[in-house]
């Protein structure tokens, strides 16, 4: 493995995610909820005529929507409704949705709206049993909607289900999705159920306080959970996750996007002052509070919970966005190659605060990872199997045996080797074709590295796992990410990668600040200038004991310019930097258009030139 191979941080890639109209149809239904304030006795004909719906379906795709969902009341009502959706479809809708109580849909009508175009379905539905008929002053109405769920979803449209949690149907909730599952089950299950906690009502008796709602979230996520079936909260509906007590939260249930509007009607309250995603959460709504005094908050202060209710994007976009990042290397011979890293899961058995990748998701599936692997083997770029954690993956072992078939380059392990203290588990992982491991090692301490990981007891395993690695024939990195916790550690890295794996590369690296899930603060990074001293101490230590560190061209490296005088430049293979590589997440100043190295180094990161500036930069000119 050249300096160069390293593996790095992800390309930020402008994003904008799915648009979304909702067109009401009609507001009659056929139910009368008590909870709902949506209802009409009769309809403004005018408003819904055909033409008029058919206009604002045309407006709402010129404005560039992508999905047109369509509500009530109650859709299906509508003698067109098969009509609207073709028309939908046919003026350019990639999605079209339906709200809807599924009372009025059968096998053949459920045809028919496959038929025409729509795509998925969000169905009422409160309860696990005929009580649920009481709620909708519908006698019958909970066993019709059981055969509608069933028709859509044998009829091939996809389906959520839309649960309101109020005074009528708290007790009836948790029974739901065991009774949905038992009589849809063998035709399909619903991708979701979402939860809604309504602030206005005919009876505002049947509300719920959020404290109450909480308790009915509970358990309603444990029954999910027991039918796989995931929950989550509406995006415009409280409670807050203040509402839960630390670290017995439910923070999958959020979708707490960065710069994420807030919703209006809403306000903070003394409580958000020190909450760490006050940024993006819009506080309690106004409607609450005229039926309810403030509750009691737990405020967000650990780091943890932060980055767990931190989604940058709905989870299939966000999983198919981190499924694969590229980073620019350089081959034996000094050529432009590219590293294809591949997370084959998420999750992490430790938590460092620098980390980019969204810890908090489910795994791709496993013929997405199968396809990504195929891919980056076809177009012959270096496969590294990442994560998260990649040896958590049970499939760890067929992952990089079909990454050995598919490639001709070194397959390579992005781990952090705790697992790896298991001698048998590191020997099949070698076994299977793995020839190079790049290990996170952030420190040459128990205390400063278990600090970084936030996970006591992990650095002594790490070593056990790097030993047992450097006992097998395969190249070893170490990684070392310097922050304010570690950055006087480095010197030590050094010493102790000298001492004993001295045929391992050490590997330096900079808190890549790419995406939010990274605290951008100075107490986690550091300006370059501060952390020269120690960076130069520990190449000139390394001079001294004969230990190779690399790093310097990462995108997670530092500025060329940068680099401490003692450092020869010429020593490294540098590569021009193809177009679009780093766009939107680098920045250089006016000094880079000057510079000898200005095509081969990627600058800044946006998020240290935020906190940092540009000072630091000069031009280096070559004669």
């Amino acid at each position: 493995m050249t300096e160069s191979h390293t593996p790095s941080g992800p390309q930020q890639r402008p994003h904008s995610g799915p648009r979304l109209e909702t067109i009401v149809t009609n507001l009659r239904c056929n139910q009368n909820c008590v909870y709902c304030n949506r209802r009409a006795e009769s309809d403004d004909l005018a408003a819904i005529a055909p033409a008029n719906l058919r206009a604002a379906i045309v407006r709402a795709l010129a404005s560039g929507c992508e999905e047109i969902r369509l509500t009530g009341g109650e859709p299906t009502l509508r003698r067109d409704l098969v009509a609207l959706i073709a028309f939908a479809r046919a003026s350019g809708a990639l999605r079209v949705s339906l709200e809807t109580n599924a009372t009025q849909i059968d096998a053949a009508r459920a045809s028919e709206l496959a038929a025409a175009g729509l795509t998925s379905a969000r169905v009422n539905l409160v309860g696990g049993d005929a009580q649920v008929d009481a709620v909708t002053q519908d006698p019958g109405g909970y066993a019709r909607t059981l055969l509608g769920i069933r028709a859509l979803l044998a009829a091939g449209i996809q389906l959520e289900i839309l649960c309101a949690l109020t005074r009528s149907t708290c007790a009836l909730v948790a029974e739901m999705p065991a009774a949905l599952m038992a009589a849809v089950g063998d035709v399909g299950r619903p991708q979701a159920i979402e939860a809604r906690v309504p602030t206005d009502a005919p009876d505002p008796t049947e509300l719920l306080d959020y404290p109450a709602a909480a308790e009915v979230l509970k358990a309603l996520d444990a029954a999910c959970r027991t039918q796989a079936i995931p929950l989550r909260l509406a995006p415009d509906s409280g409670p807050p996750p203040c509402i839960f007590p630390p670290r017995r939260g439910l923070p999958h249930l959020y979708k707490l996007s960065p710069g994420r509007r807030r919703q209006q009607r809403h306000q903070h309250v003394a409580a958000c002052a020190s909450c760490l995603v006050a940024d993006r959460c819009s506080g309690l709504a106004d409607a609450y509070l005229q039926h309810f005094p403030v509750p009691e908050l737990q405020p967000i202060v650990d780091e943890k919970a932060r980055r767990r209710l931190s989604m940058l994007r709905p989870v299939p976009d966000q999983i198919a966005e981190e499924l694969v990042m590229e980073s620019l290397s350089a081959d034996a011979a000094g050529q432009p190659l590219v590293d294809a890293i591949i997370r084959i899961n998420f999750h992490c058995n430790q938590s460092c605060a620098f980390c980019f990748v969204s810890t908090h998701l489910p795994p791709a599936t496993d013929a997405a990872i199968e396809a990504a692997i195929r891919e980056a083997g076809a177009r012959d770029a270096r496969i590294v199997l990442s994560g998260g954690e990649p040896t958590l993956n049970a499939r760890l072992l067929d992952w990089i045996r079909l990454s050995q078939s598919v490639s001709n380059r070194p397959v390579c392990l992005q781990t952090n080797a705790v697992r790896l203290d298991n001698a048998a588990l590191c020997k099949d992982v070698v076994a299977a074709g793995v020839q190079q491991v790049f290990v996170s090692l952030h420190g040459a301490t128990a205390n400063v590295c278990d600090a970084v990981t936030d996970t006591p007891g992990t650095f002594v395993r790490t070593l056990r796992g790097l030993d047992n690695l450097y006992a097998e024939d395969v190249e070893v990195v170490l990684n070392f990410v310097l922050c304010e916790t570690n950055q006087h550690e480095f010197p030590a890295f050094v010493r102790l990668v000298a001492e004993r794996w001295p045929k391992a590369l050490a590997n330096y690296s900079f808190v890549a600040a790419s995406t939010d899930l990274v605290p951008k603060e100075k107490r986690l990074i550091p300006k370059y200038t501060d952390m020269l001293p120690f960076l130069d101490e520990g190449l000139r230590l390394a001079a001294e004991l004969a230990v190779r560190v690399v790093g310097f061209e990462s995108m997670c490296g530092m500025p060329l310019c940068l680099i401490p005088e003692q450092f020869d430049r010429n020593q490294l293979q540098l590569t021009a930097i193809p177009d679009g590589m780093g766009d939107g997440e680098f920045v250089k100043s006016a000094e880079c258009l000057e510079c000898s190295y200005n095509a081969r180094c990627y600058g800044l990161r946006q998020g240290y030139a935020e906190l940092h500036g540009t000072a630091e930069l000069r031009a280096i000119r070559q004669t």
